[in-house]
């Protein structure tokens, strides 16, 4: 058996999911006795489990947010699974939910905390993890499975969704997997932009994430190999409202796991629920990189300096600023460098200019793939796919 001394290891925390199975008080009072491994919370919201910090999730077969959808986004997070049941029930839970162990309820409470101690790897009196041994392996390497995730806003009608679409389109005829989330919580538009049905939606991934209600994966549209996978938006603000921003941070990080990149479209952030972050901040702290869009005037560069600087008290990930409906001359254009490039420190600056083939698009609900507009698009996405730019000077693109 594992030995669990706690004089030699760091407990490892543990979510333990309520129910009325004897095991589950069993396991509560064993480990508050013995110690071995700390119960840090009991879970009764699915949500819960996904906002706090812990090693291993332990809960009964028959819960029911336990899905692959649920699994996956605990994972992406670097919690663990251990799930005990019945044997005629749990026979094969490992590979068709992606648990990393399965027990039986007739073992004893000793046993599950040995378990739940082989699932955590070895830490240091710091806490800090060591380094796996080679060849060792878990059900799901984070840091693998993990994808960028984009967030693209900015002030209210400077144009963020258009460039959020042209993105990820741009990313997809490069041959990359991206998908593209509508998470704006004022004006949900994807999917009349692109003419594309309202249901399944962004809601339509919250449940299945949050409360096991379908597959994450199963509520995007696949347009095809040139395309974008696209998950639409909220129906109404109203909908879009009522929607938790740690639950869609969930969803992106289920489909970052499988695509990438992940475009999320955000609006500007006007709301506070239950002491947490607007969706836009939510996502912002979850983002490799941001892109920020504002309009090429005055009011539209001090409208984007604030929308910036308000970023920065909650991330510090690298923010690629987008000019768009630039002007075409050079002293303009250095004027409007030199303004926003004297209040911030950004990975790069690109000038997106207005293209009379947008309008033709927005009517055919599709996207432009050649012309000025295209290119300072393709140039972007080159950025922003695989971005290393994090700290560097700021970047002009013309």
């Amino acid at each position: 058996m594992i030995d669990v001394n706690p004089s030699r290891l760091p407990e490892p925390e543990i979510a333990l999911v309520r129910s009325a199975d004897a095991w589950v008080d069993d396991l509560h009072r064993y480990c508050a006795d013995h110690g071995g491994a700390r119960v840090r919370l009991m879970v009764l919201d699915p949500v819960v489990a996904l906002d706090e910090e812990f090693d291993v999730l332990v809960t009964g077969d028959r819960w029911p947010a336990l899905t692959p959808a649920y699994v996956d986004a605990l994972h992406v997070r670097g919690r663990r699974i251990l799930v005990v049941g019945e044997e005629s029930t749990t026979t094969g839970l490992g590979g068709s939910l992606g648990a990393d162990a399965v027990l039986g309820t007739q073992c004893p409470p000793s046993d599950l905390v040995a378990a739940v101690v082989a699932l955590v790897p070895p830490r240091d009196a710091a806490g800090a993890d060591r380094e796996r041994e080679p060849g060792s392996s878990s059900a799901t390497d984070v840091s693998a499975c993990a994808g960028a995730v984009v967030a693209v806003g900015g002030p209210f009608g400077a144009g963020s969704t258009e460039v959020a679409i042209a993105l990820a389109a741009s990313c997809a005829r490069r041959g990359l997997r991206p998908v593209l989330i509508d998470a704006d919580e004022v004006t949900p538009s994807v999917a009349a932009r692109l003419g594309l049905p309202l249901e399944p939606n962004l809601c339509s991934a919250v449940d299945a994430v949050a409360r096991g209600a379908g597959a994450v994966p199963g509520t995007l549209f696949d347009l095809g190999d040139d395309w974008p996978a696209v998950l639409v938006g909220a129906p109404s603000r109203r909908v879009a409202s009522a929607l938790r921003p740690s639950e869609v941070v969930a969803v992106g990080d289920v489909l970052a796991s499988r695509f990438a990149p992940v475009f999320v479209d955000v609006s500007a952030g006007a709301r506070s629920v239950h002491g947490e972050p607007d969706v836009c901040t939510a996502v912002v702290r979850r983002a490799s990189s941001v892109v920020a869009v504002g309009l090429a005037n005055p009011v539209g560069v001090i409208r984007l300096i604030e929308w910036v600087k308000a970023l920065g008290q909650a991330s510090d990930v690298p923010v690629h600023l987008v000019v768009n409906r630039a002007p075409s001359g050079r002293a303009r254009r250095a004027e409007l460098a030199g303004e926003l490039q004297r209040d911030l420190r950004v990975a790069g600056l690109t000038f997106v200019p207005t293209d009379p083939k947008l309008e033709d698009a927005a009517w055919s609900a599709s996207v432009v793939e050649r012309g000025p507009f295209a290119r300072a698009i393709d140039g972007l996405a080159a950025l922003v796919a695989d971005d290393r730019t994090a700290g560097a000077a700021p970047v002009l693109r013309p």
